[in-house]
């Protein structure tokens, strides 16, 4: 399969680390901040004839960049894989020209394997503690002090799963609280610390116990994995997708 990769930074190179490690190829990395990128942007990559319909464009550019980008894959025709984040206000309007061009896209605020299956499994804990009765449930998020927005989308990924898993917790909080929480609302509280990838947890507390989930990411690497198994899905679809399309497939037992 042949891939654009779109945020040549740590992570791109992770991405494109693993497309090769999967026999696949790697036509264009697009960065305008990195010097060994091929080029600058998405536009500049369409007057190349670097995406076409047979590549697939692996994107966690920045999201002030994203709906150029999607819009740039409209018009190339090409299959994409979105992992920007900070851009869900507008995303009916950023995803509008993917729509009316059909190609294919899949989207999501987090490719890891094992963040998803966190995810999967604090749904499961929450239905299993709103059973067993007299248990409160939280998430906490920590993150490098480089990263751009808190909370995190996995962090949100967590408690809308958990929302939608118990009937007691009907608001997600994820300001600072200088009152008493009430119960109703699920706390997501988040910490921005040196170099962390990536740490979150799920409390479930009662006053008998603790139980604490957690995925802590110790590189980026099952983030790129990931990605580039998603770009391997989408390549056989069409339409747009939300990220858990992808992995209601891979989850499959």
């Amino acid at each position: 399969m042949k891939l654009a990769i779109i945020g040549y930074g740590r992570m791109g190179h992770e991405i494109e680390r693993a497309a090769i490690a999967r026999g696949h190829e790697v036509v264009c990395r697009i960065d305008p901040h990195v010097p060994e990128a091929d080029v600058a942007n998405v536009a500049a990559a369409r007057r190349a004839d670097m995406l076409t319909p047979d590549v697939c464009a692996i994107d966690f550019a920045l999201p002030d960049a994203v709906a150029d980008n999607i819009a740039g894959y409209a018009e190339a025709g090409c299959s994409a894989v979105i992992g920007t984040t900070g851009w869900d206000a507008q995303r009916d309007q950023i995803l509008a020209p993917a729509v009316a061009a059909g190609i294919a896209l899949v989207w999501g605020s987090n490719f890891s394997v094992g963040a998803n299956m966190m995810v999967r499994v604090a749904g499961v804990a929450a239905q299993l503690s709103a059973a067993a009765e007299g248990y409160d449930i939280g998430v906490t998020e920590l993150h490098h002090r480089g990263k751009k927005d808190s909370p995190s989308g996995t962090a949100i990924m967590l408690a809308e799963q958990i929302r939608s898993a118990v009937s007691d917790k009907t608001e997600i909080q994820t300001e600072t609280l200088h009152r008493q929480i009430s119960p109703e609302e699920l706390h997501v509280a988040s910490g921005r610390i040196g170099s962390i990838p990536g740490t979150h947890t799920v409390y479930l507390d009662s006053e008998a116990d603790t139980i604490e989930l957690t995925h802590r990411a110790r590189s980026r690497g099952g983030f790129a994995l990931g990605a580039v198994k998603a770009a391997e899905w989408i390549s056989a679809r069409e339409g747009i997708h939300p990220v858990q399309d992808f992995f209601d497939d891979l989850f499959r037992i």
